[in-house]
């Protein structure tokens, strides 16, 4: 399995209580009920949506620098099969050079994530 480190720190929305109370009257505020997709305007002791009323959140720049390797690595090599794709669709008089430059990345890409040292990191 992945060694995934988080690191978390305590919510600023609910205080780190886990417990949404930023409404009037110490109510939950209009975005944990949206969250929760609840009808009406007042609830109170809704958990919090932003941290999933554990207490402790997760910055979300954090989460998207985890996930953008994965997202940019994906991509490339999907780009490139559309690539190949339509180059030996359209018969395109450099489909060798096409071919050669698009199997090295996309050889090299599957050959980092699904590496041994890739998941130690």
């Amino acid at each position: 399995m992945h060694q995934i480190k988080s690191n978390l720190y305590p919510c600023a929305h609910c205080s780190g209580v886990g417990t949404c109370k930023n409404g009037t009257n110490e109510f939950s505020c209009a975005v944990c009920v949206k969250e929760h997709e609840l009808k009406g305007k007042e609830f109170a002791g809704l958990p919090c949506g932003i941290c999933g009323g554990i207490g402790q959140a997760e910055p979300r720049t954090e989460r998207i620098n985890k996930r953008m390797p994965a997202i940019l690595g994906f991509t490339v090599v999907f780009l490139l099969m559309f690539g190949v794709f339509f180059s030996a669709i359209l018969k395109s008089p450099y489909f060798s050079e096409v071919l050669a430059f698009s199997g090295t990345l996309i050889g090299t890409v599957l050959g980092f994530y699904y590496s041994d040292r890739s998941k130690a990191t």
